[in-house]
């Protein structure tokens, strides 16, 4: 399997959101480059490229000074790595240290505690089609971490048998918040996480005064407030079969995440047959799915991360039936054929098709 390696890099532009092209910029050194004085209202932009979290991340920051958006820059990194340290699985991590001491009560921050009781909530929901005890199965494919073959069918039903969420306490104790897990098991966040930090890292940039702003989080987009002339961000739905920037739907969003999962993002191939790594967790194995890729667009950046792996696993039909019982989701689904897709009455009002070759259709 090929892996890219990133650098973590800073870059300062201008960006071309509806900002006049006289508008100041700050520059790759942190100045100000003054640009020629105008009747409109000045606003700076600063993006910042970093890895975290096994994933790119980008942020496209703006501030009505210098030293605002540069202070926006620096509170993003901070917590970036904060949430990196709190929660990736690459690395000695509160969440980690909840499944090396599997059978334990374990002192975790109280966020990683709100997380696993939303997550615990939603698989509920979705009578598991989320499942965020799936870390046996996922630990033992490894798909996009290394894992090239087919575990024996032994191994998977050693590992299917404990995927079990009613093991599962999260409880408060005093002031501290506490987890337990059974022997055995092993919590997976990893359909849920990076929602949960999108949505956080954007609320603590608002609490900081930044009004506006674009969070890429390994492609799960956040989109701060609105445009500088009150108009939503645009944000391109990927077309599984095409290259990145390969679009066939655009969602225009203020304050929302748009989250995308699909079979196309972590795969590797045994024998001329494709395995996914969204897993089902009632079989082990890659989920067996008619759905190339589903979208959902919520203020709740942790629940439309989910959801999206749900809907994904759950199938055509099941992930149809779901959303007719859910209409105030805004949701987009696109069939395996990739001729398709339906969406929600309530993503109506924010997508639109970009490509005429694939049919786009409302749920009644």
């Amino acid at each position: 399997m090929k892996t890219k390696r990133f650098k973590t890099s800073l870059t300062a532009v201008l960006l071309a959101l509806g900002l006049s092209s006289a508008a100041p910029i700050l520059s790759a050194e942190g100045g100000v480059a003054e640009a020629p004085q105008t009747a409109e209202p000045r606003e700076y932009a600063l993006e910042r490229h970093t890895l975290h979290m096994g994933t790119l991340i980008n942020a496209k920051l703006f501030g009505a000074t210098p030293e605002a958006v540069k202070h926006y820059a620096i509170v993003f990194e901070d917590k970036v790595t904060d949430y990196d340290d709190l929660m990736s699985v690459h690395k000695d991590t509160p969440l980690n240290e909840v499944n090396r001491r599997a059978g334990e009560p374990v002192e975790v921050p109280c966020e990683i505690a709100d997380m696993t009781k939303q997550a615990l909530a939603i698989a509920d929901e979705t009578n598991g089609a989320f499942e965020p005890m799936i870390g046996p199965v996922v630990n033992l494919w490894k798909i996009g971490f290394g894992g090239e073959h087919v575990p024996s069918d032994e191994a998977i039903a050693e590992a299917v048998s404990k995927v079990d969420r009613s093991k599962v306490r999260v409880w408060r104790e005093g002031g501290r918040c506490m987890m337990q897990i059974a022997k055995g098991q092993s919590i997976d966040m990893g359909a849920i996480a990076k929602g949960f930090i999108g949505q956080r890292l954007s609320d603590i940039l608002k609490h900081e005064g930044m009004t506006r702003g674009v969070l890429d989080l390994g492609g799960n987009i956040v989109a701060v407030g609105e445009k500088s002339d009150g108009r939503p961000w645009r944000i391109g739905i990927q077309h599984p079969a095409e290259s990145r920037g390969g679009y066939f739907a655009v969602a225009s969003v203020k304050d929302e995440s748009v989250i995308t999962s699909g079979a196309y993002e972590r795969y590797f191939e045994e024998n001329g047959k494709r395995y996914s790594h969204i897993q089902d967790p009632k079989t082990g194995r890659p989920a067996k799915t008619d759905i190339s890729s589903v979208t959902i667009i919520d203020r709740d950046g942790a629940r439309a991360d989910a959801l999206c792996t749900a809907l994904f696993a759950m199938g055509w039909d099941r992930a149809e039936a779901f959303l007719r019982t859910h209409p105030e989701l805004k949701a987009l689904v696109m069939h395996a054929d990739m001729k398709q897709a339906v969406m929600t009455p309530a993503a109506a009002s924010s997508v639109t098709s970009a490509d005429p070759s694939v049919k786009l259709t409302v749920l009644k």
